[in-house]
């Protein structure tokens, strides 16, 4: 077994393009069935050449002169009837799937592409616009994404392309993974500093996420997207007066945008600066009705007593924005301070229905209910609210220890970390990452006993916990049971199946107990995945070794 303690890298799953059955039938009938524009007449001298040698060259020249003529529909029908006449040329395919995606007929174009990346899987441009189209029309493209960047590994189409996708599906450790490689020589663009600040912020990895967007905001001054999750990223880190340097930057270059305009009021409001009221004036009177402006606006004036003025604002908001559980509950409290109380119980009922579960709202809920004099109904949501700022304490608790052990970890102190990870564990029993990160402290301990405990418990309140799996899988290995090994292998891969390291895992322990088909099938996914990967060539390379030799 190599290396089964690497870095976890990984991401969502990968579906192969795979050859479409019947795929000349189907271009078959895309051939007659392509929206024609009403009349698709090129240049004489064209039209001329195609009436007398109606040839696959000439179909394509008519092609080309139709798509600079932005005739996209007519382009595509030239290109299909040039590639009808000769069905091997590949680029000929590729044009028309360009056209067709051109014309808008994304669904249509999928299918001549495909049969370009048959013809010639080496041309980067299928995969590329494939994955594109999927996109798209909303289709898992990880797969041409990937095929893209095994042809050239630095195509920043195709590593913003799957960022992007791997970002939607939260799995923030493949986007590190795929754009932080060590070694790699590569200068990010802004958009792949954002994706990967973005990632580094989603498994709170502050100071990394900090790191990597000041370099992207250095590199690219004038980037919105970059400042603005900078600032979002310090807020979170409690950087406020950094996050307000960052914005105040930004506004300076570029002061009518709305969108960081009002990230710069949120995060005004929630830190209680007194620049707040000013700018949720100016914001006020330049966009009357943008609710988030109205919301903000109400806050300060609620703050400020002004509960007429923060009523008005609050039930416009709604009406323009009825989902936001925020709104709901503050007019439900201003509601009850004017003695509107039926009103308000139905504002607060609606935010917990939208999802507010602060402990707060259930707390004002029920002394309006007591005031209503629905004692039994206020009793209920006091209890509520009792147990909800309990586990909101708790969870604070745990947070505040686990960090700790966080710190005690990076400085070399495994001891110290386990003992802070279990006080973190009694404040909050239930979340799964203490469990697997009490289970590395436990590792370097050499206590794999209670390594194991940890794992499995992290695996029973998060049973797709990919990395728990692959870590139970090494120990199970390195205790000699391969069969379990392969079992929590596969587990890990059912969870996370672009996750290389579990695919790596898994190709050794099968090599090891004699299945060497499909020891060789899981290395090639691991390859598929990250064509770069050192383990999975030198165990690629060892299993073919084997094989010659036997």
């Amino acid at each position: 077994m190599r290396n089964m303690n690497s870095a976890h890298r990984r991401s969502q799953t990968i579906v192969s393009s795979g050859r479409l059955r019947g795929l000349a039938g189907i271009l078959a009938l895309l051939a007659v069935s392509i929206p024609a524009q009403a009349a698709c007449t090129a240049s004489p001298a064209l039209e001329a050449r195609l009436k007398a040698s109606p040839s696959s060259d000439s179909y394509a020249a008519v092609g080309n002169w139709f798509a600079e003529h932005k005739q996209f529909n007519c382009a595509a029908a030239s290109f299909s009837s040039a590639f009808k006449l000769k069905p091997t040329a590949a680029p000929l395919a590729y044009l028309w799937g360009l056209s067709l995606s051109s014309a808008g007929h994304d669904e249509q174009a999928a299918a001549p592409l495909h049969q370009a990346i048959q013809l010639e899987p080496t041309d980067i441009r299928p995969h590329l616009l494939l994955a594109s189209v999927l996109v798209r029309m909303k289709k898992n493209a990880e797969a041409e994404w990937r095929a893209a960047l095994a042809i050239d590994p630095d195509s920043e189409q195709a590593l913003d392309g799957l960022a992007q996708e791997l970002l939607a599906q939260k799995d923030y450790t493949a986007v590190i993974a795929l754009l932080d490689k060590p070694g790699s020589t590569r200068v990010r663009t802004p958009q792949q500093s954002l994706n990967l600040g973005t990632a580094y912020a989603g498994t709170a990895q502050l100071d990394a996420a900090t790191k990597v967007l000041r370099e992207g905001l250095n590199n690219d001054p004038d980037s919105l997207p970059i400042a603005n999750q900078l600032a979002l990223v310090l807020m979170l880190h409690g950087r406020e007066q950094e996050a307000f340097a960052v914005l105040d930057l930004a506004l300076e270059k570029h002061p009518g945008d709305q969108a960081t305009q009002l990230l710069y009021l949120r995060t005004q409001v929630s830190s209680h600066s007194e620049k707040a009221t000013d700018l949720a004036h100016k914001l006020l009177a330049a966009s009357p009705d943008q609710w988030e402006v109205l919301y903000l606006n109400a806050v300060l004036e609620a703050q400020e007593a002004d509960f007429q003025n923060a009523r008005a604002h609050l039930e416009r908001s709604i009406t323009l924005h009825p989902d936001y559980a925020d709104s709901h509950a503050a007019l439900g409290n201003i509601l009850a301070k004017q003695n509107d109380l039926p009103a308000a119980k139905a504002h607060l009922e609606k935010a917990i229905a939208l999802g507010d579960n602060n402990f707060e709202i259930a707390y004002d809920l029920s002394k309006v209910l007591q005031r209503m004099g629905d004692k039994e109904g206020a009793q209920q949501k006091l209890q509520i609210y009792q147990q909800l700022k309990k586990a909101h304490t708790d969870r604070v608790q745990a947070a505040g220890k686990a960090e700790e052990a966080d710190q005690a970890s990076a400085a070399g102190n495994p001891a110290q970390a386990a003992s802070l990870y279990r006080v973190a564990i009694e404040s909050d029993p239930n979340e799964p990452i203490l469990y697997y990160k009490l289970s590395r402290a436990l590792d370097k301990l050499k206590d794999i006993a209670g390594e194991v405990a940890a794992l499995q418990k992290a695996i029973q309140l998060k049973p797709n916990y990919a990395e728990a799996q692959n870590q139970l899988g090494y120990l199970a290995a390195r205790k000699g049971d391969l069969a379990q090994a392969e079992s929590y292998f596969r587990a890990a891969i059912h969870a996370s199946a672009s996750y290389v390291s579990a695919w790596i895992n898994l190709s050794a322990t099968l090599a090891s107990e004699a299945k060497m088909p499909e020891a060789k099938e899981a290395v090639g996914r691991a390859l598929e995945i990250d064509p770069d990967n050192a383990e999975a060539r030198s165990l690629s390379q060892a299993l073919a070794n084997a094989n010659s030799t036997q």
